[in-house]
């Protein structure tokens, strides 16, 4: 497949939205909102799109056939220094994958009501929005620096970070952006676990998102009943189930 040139990314934004994956990904690399990567099988007339996301979440759009996946492990996947998960919802992609020993599950999306139940928060917590006087002190696995550049994020994305008497304790930020929607990431260290923070911290994004004018969305493994909580306590919907396959770790 050939690498795009990221000037030509805005001519892949009709291939991005017809991802029926977690579309908020793609969407986020074609309308340069984030960084990340686009092939093609062909500029001219092209019949396959990828688009690997800096996080290394990664979606095909449009034909996908044993020789297109083949490229994606044998040549794609090693070119670039990034995990790299495969969202999809084709099941001969997911045997392909299966059959070969990787690494495989499912995972749930969700839509918003439109609407934040009313969220109690701890007292003690302090919830403050994420900006250049916090961000360094964000330490863990689903933050900021999971799906951003530091620059890029605090340009274009848009958080907030709990604390305990100033000490971290947690953090909700827009994990992907597109001019429509805006995916919620979230993570609570495992000494604050238990109190709402999570609850709190994303009842707070999901305002900040609709007071843009885009539309709040999540995702999570099928197993993370944690996440499945927070996301129906914050107005969350159930909208579909797709796979998820990772190629490289």
């Amino acid at each position: 497949m050939i690498r795009v040139t990221p000037e030509q990314y805005p001519e892949y934004i009709p291939w991005a939205e017809r991802c029926t994956s977690n579309r908020v990904f793609p969407m986020s690399v074609a309308q340069v909102y984030q960084t990340g990567d686009i092939f093609t099988d062909d500029i001219y007339s092209p019949k396959t799109v990828l688009f690997w996301h800096y996080c290394g979440f990664a979606y095909i759009v449009g034909e996908i056939t044993e020789s297109i996946l083949e490229e994606l492990l044998i040549d794609i996947a090693p070119r670039i220094d990034r995990r790299m998960v495969l969202i999809i919802d084709n099941e001969d992609a997911v045997r392909y994958f299966t059959q070969r020993s990787f690494e495989a599950g499912r995972r749930i999306e969700y839509g918003h009501s439109g609407s934040v139940p009313e969220i109690s928060s701890d007292p003690d917590i302090k919830i403050t929005p994420v900006g250049e006087d916090n961000i360094d002190l964000i330490t863990g696995n689903i933050v900021p620096s999971f799906s951003w550049e530091r620059s890029e994020f605090l340009l274009k994305g848009s958080g907030y970070a709990a604390f305990c008497d100033g000490k971290y304790c947690g953090v909700a930020f827009s994990s992907a952006v597109s001019s429509t929607e805006a995916d919620i990431g979230v993570e609570v260290d495992p000494s604050y676990r238990g109190r709402g923070i999570a609850t709190s911290l994303c009842a707070r994004m999901v305002q900040e998102i609709l007071s843009q004018g885009r539309k709040p969305v999540w995702a999570h493994g099928e197993a993370n009943t944690g996440s499945r909580n927070t996301a129906v306590k914050c107005g969350f919907i159930e909208e579909k189930i797709n796979s998820f396959i990772i190629i490289k770790q």
